[in-house]
């Protein structure tokens, strides 16, 4: 009895373990910002602590700091610099969002919504993941950053971002992982950017929904 129960045991555990990282081909295309990029922390972003963590997976960094959606365009020569990109994380927004406006998020979401028509050109076989960013920390926003304009206007526009990047998602039948909550407070290093521990918890993050879709 005790044998069967740990057969049983065991075959569930298997089954379980059957995720994101059993079932996919080759190559994750992350485009983003500064986040993705990993300004602050010497490159070692979200897309670093994954590509070490789950090796027999290639994630390819395609972030550059400052990027905003409305640089679509700069998602073109990554898509033919990367034709074989089995999955595509879009992780952008919080750039557009300085002083954060309804117009601004709208804009986002019409940006959003062309980089995910022109992946689909480039490859109708790809998978597309929309990632809703991160938030901010008001309480320990340095002074460039509050000059910049990333306020509470800001931190209000991407919790409404979330929600439209979740409808948006559903429209056109793409993935959707929220970060808004992902990072804990303490881990911003300027009230923007995450610190190492706040980009690990990125990284857990986006596995775990990339194992809840696929």
């Amino acid at each position: 009895m005790r044998k069967r129960f740990f057969l049983i045991v065991s075959f569930v555990v298997a089954f379980i373990g059957m995720s994101f990282k059993n079932n996919i081909h080759r190559k994750v295309v992350c485009f983003g910002d500064s986040i993705t990029y990993g300004a602050l922390v010497d490159q070692h972003s979200w897309v670093y602590f994954l590509s070490q963590k789950h090796t027999g997976v290639q994630f390819i960094n395609a972030g550059r700091s400052g990027r905003k959606t409305s640089d679509k365009a700069e998602l073109l020569p990554v898509l033919k610099q990367h034709p074989d990109g089995d999955y595509y994380l879009i992780f952008l927004g919080v750039n557009d969002l300085k002083d954060g406006t309804d117009s601004m998020i709208n804009n986002c979401v019409a940006n959003m919504k062309w980089m995910i028509s022109e992946i689909r050109k480039a490859d109708t076989k790809a998978k597309i993941v929309i990632l809703a960013p991160t938030d901010i920390n008001l309480k320990t926003m340095n002074e460039i950053n509050v000059k910049k304009k990333y306020n509470a206007n800001t931190q209000q526009s991407l919790n409404e971002l979330e929600k439209k990047y979740k409808i948006l998602s559903k429209e056109e039948h793409a993935g959707f992982i929220s970060l808004l909550h992902a990072v804990s407070k303490p881990n911003y290093v300027d009230g923007l950017h995450p610190n190492l521990d706040g980009q690990k918890q990125i990284a857990k993050a986006v596995w775990k929904g990339l194992n809840k879709l696929y």
